[in-house]
């Protein structure tokens, strides 16, 4: 009786907090618990400062459009200070808001804090690096764009993650750039594809493939022959599939290659 048994840990427990609660000076008040919830003082502590940061990085944002000057910076600056020194219609705002596409709106922002990062580390954005030193996988033109668009299968709207090159069957498909092959292999959509991650944040992918010739893990160079094009998945004719992927994120490819369009 007098042994420490593991197994009754929970009841071990219990009573100590019985007993905690029976030596309690509210004990002869008639409370059988004791309130352990944090003073509501707090909550406003917190809140107020949540609030005091969400200012301190809007401030800083905005100092940093001044600091940076491009063409970006300086029309994101001049519409803050148009915000807090106009009186604006709302619903005249709510209505413009419902026409703002989100996507090219975050894509902006994106190259603005990318921007603002390459000034402070001297290191050259992810936009300006894909643009200098990534290649286009095959040569060919482009069939298809990213975005909305009609399923060349289905005919029902969908959004094209990517875009589509115009390539016969089995030509070299090109590493766009150095990295290491995050994932490869058959996807019911894509059939035979390839992901690579270029570090960064920076990613590609390659589909409707007819071979595979890398492996998951390895690492490629710039110009690597990774797979020949073909015809597999959901596919109505020999073509590639080409995406750009930035933290996760589709890309417009268009934004940084010069492909010729159909």
């Amino acid at each position: 009786m007098g042994n420490y048994n593991s197994q009754y840990e929970d009841y071990y427990s219990s009573l100590k907090k019985k007993n905690r609660i029976r030596n309690s000076p509210y004990q002869h008040m008639g409370y059988n618990n004791i309130d352990t919830r944090k003073p509501k003082g707090k909550y406003w502590v917190r809140r107020i400062t949540r609030d005091l940061i969400g200012v301190l990085i809007l401030f800083l944002f905005i100092i940093g459009c001044k600091i940076l000057v491009t063409p970006e910076t300086q029309n994101v600056y001049n519409y803050s200070k148009n915000v807090l020194n106009q009186n604006f219609n709302y619903e005249d705002l709510m209505e413009k808001a419902k026409t703002v596409d989100l996507t090219k709106l975050q894509g902006k922002f994106t190259n603005i804090i990318q921007q603002i990062r390459s000034k402070i580390t001297g290191n050259q954005s992810a936009t300006t690096k894909i643009k200098n030193e990534f290649i286009v996988p095959v040569n060919g033109v482009e069939t298809s764009d990213y975005g909305y668009r009609e399923d060349p299968i289905t005919k029902e709207k969908k959004f094209h993650a990517g875009i589509d090159i115009d390539a016969k069957e089995n030509t070299d498909v090109l590493a766009a750039y150095d990295g290491k092959v995050k994932e490869c292999g058959l996807d019911g959509q894509l059939g035979n594809y390839v992901l690579i991650d270029h570090g960064g944040g920076i990613e590609t992918k390659y589909g409707h493939l007819n071979k595979i010739l890398v492996k998951k893990e390895d690492a490629v160079k710039k110009s690597q022959v990774i797979a020949k094009s073909g015809n597999t998945g959901k596919s109505t004719g020999p073509h590639l599939h080409f995406e750009l992927l930035y933290m996760g994120e589709n890309e417009d490819p268009n934004q940084y290659f010069n492909i010729i369009k159909k």
